[in-house]
């Protein structure tokens, strides 16, 4: 049996043993085995990397770039099966991928968009087997001959949102060489992501130990959110999602900006400080807390930097809004829990979950019931391919896990506002006048942070 000993947080990650075939999951792994398992049937939580392709695309080129990422990445060729000690992961051969191609050209020019849409939205809603997998799927849509749309959708238990830019910039490397005849000059990863697994499967828990310590105190008495105009909650999770959009102009993105910058502190935290003004008036609660996913400490290794892996873990962060703060005494509170929280971000959700004195409830994620996510940069700035002009393609999102998630990235008149919620808890004209109350708020808050979150209430 492979045994490590004197394995510590600080030790690098190495290569596993080649006669390591069933790998253990990760804690991060075993969180979505659990969750996946315990509730068959449903749509499976993915990933996905869609982009729009203007010029004239090497299409096999393409295909052989793909098929090289996929290789180079073993979590891309892995499946999972159930032992008698629980599950492990198992890797396959180096084999490629089977890239769907569709053809929309015979379409009236005016309809291949929206069908295209259709097609992709039709792949989104697929219940994965972990075990039988497929678990990764592409597609190349022709829109015309030199229109196309490229998505890859993967099950989230395999990778994470920054595996996707790992994707990206490999693309970025692979296909310009492939079309023009050369070898790639890509080194292979020194480590995949069954490595880390062995690895943080060993490491020592002495950090582990203070990261429940702090998590405990932080989540006590941690009340479930219920916004008061929400709908009766179902017995169980699996309506369909919508969204409500709302675009910050130029303006009152770049003041919020300088007040963050005033407060020693990111627009991420004047977004995340506003959000939990605008959920606890639209509740009347104080106690709930709000989620943010965050890239995980792994990430920072140097040796795991590059590899594609679920590594993105997630924090439940409170705000405190006691004593009527002003909205500039909230965002320095802000701050200060936001850089607390990240220097105790390791210990993976599930295991934070278990601190928790909060029974599973299929109609309730656990934990938190908001979630906010924050892009500093556009996705399809990451891929940058000669000849071609690389775009977004947004499609919606077909179901969530939290009552509601709301999205913040860069546009080219501000930024850009995504609000997407579960259909079965909330209704569209409640969302739509929370992300209008948002945008006041906000508006309100930079032109004077000196206002109390009772004054702020006064002038919604």
């Amino acid at each position: 049996m492979f045994t490590m000993t004197d394995v510590t947080w600080e030790s690098p990650v190495r290569a596993r043993p080649s006669h390591l075939v069933e790998l253990p999951l990760s804690p991060l792994q075993a969180r979505w085995w659990f969750l996946c398992t315990s509730y068959p049937g449903g749509m499976s939580p993915l990933v996905d990397l869609v982009h729009r392709l203007r010029g004239p695309l090497d299409a096999d080129a393409w295909a052989r770039a793909v098929d090289e990422v996929v290789n180079r990445h073993e979590i891309l060729r892995t499946l999972f099966a159930t032992r008698p000690g629980g599950p492990v992961q198992l890797v396959g051969p180096p084999a490629g991928i089977r890239m769907e191609v569709l053809d929309l050209r015979d379409l009236p020019a005016g309809q291949r968009e929206e069908r295209a849409r259709e097609l992709l939205d039709e792949r989104r809603r697929l219940s994965l087997d972990l075990e039988a997998g497929p678990l990764v799927h592409t597609s190349l849509l022709r829109l015309a001959d030199d229109d196309h749309v490229w998505r890859m959708t993967i099950h989230h238990i395999l990778a994470d949102g920054a595996s996707l830019a790992v994707i990206d910039r490999e693309l970025t490397a692979l296909y310009p060489a492939l079309a023009a005849g050369r070898e790639p000059e890509l080194p292979a990863p020194a480590v995949q992501y069954g490595d880390y697994a062995v690895w943080q499967t060993h490491a020592d828990t002495e950090q582990a130990d203070e990261d429940r310590a702090y998590w405990r105190e932080q989540l006590a008495g941690l009340v479930p959110l219920e916004l008061i105009e929400a709908l009766p909650r179902p017995a169980a999770k699996g309506a369909p999602a919508a969204e409500v959009t709302r675009t910050l102009d130029a303006e009152l993105t770049r003041r919020i900006e300088e007040l963050a910058r005033g407060a020693r502190g990111t627009r991420f935290m004047v977004l995340l400080a506003a959000l939990h003004v605008l959920l606890a008036q639209a509740s009347g609660q104080d106690g709930f807390a709000i989620g943010i996913p965050v890239a995980g400490a792994g990430r920072a290794r140097p040796e795991l930097a590059g590899i594609v892996g679920l590594f993105n873990n997630a924090l439940a962060l409170r705000g405190d809004l006691s004593g009527d703060p002003s909205f500039g005494e909230l965002l320095a509170r802000t701050r200060e829990t936001v850089l607390d929280a990240l220097d105790h971000q390791e210990l993976p959700w599930g295991q934070v979950v278990a601190l928790l004195d909060e029974p599973a409830d299929p109609g309730r994620a656990q934990g938190f019931q908001a979630m906010f996510l924050h892009d500093e940069v556009a996705p399809a700035a990451r891929l940058v391919l000669p000849g071609l002009r690389v775009e977004g393609f947004p499609l919606g999102i077909p179901r969530v896990l939290h009552d509601l998630m709301v999205y913040a990235g860069p546009s080219p008149e501000g930024l850009s506002l995504k609000f997407v919620y579960d259909t079965g808890v909330l209704a569209e004209p409640t969302v739509a006048a929370l992300a209008a109350t948002y945008e006041h708020l906000l508006r309100t808050a930079v032109g004077d942070p000196g206002l109390r979150l009772s004054e702020l209430a006064e002038q919604r």
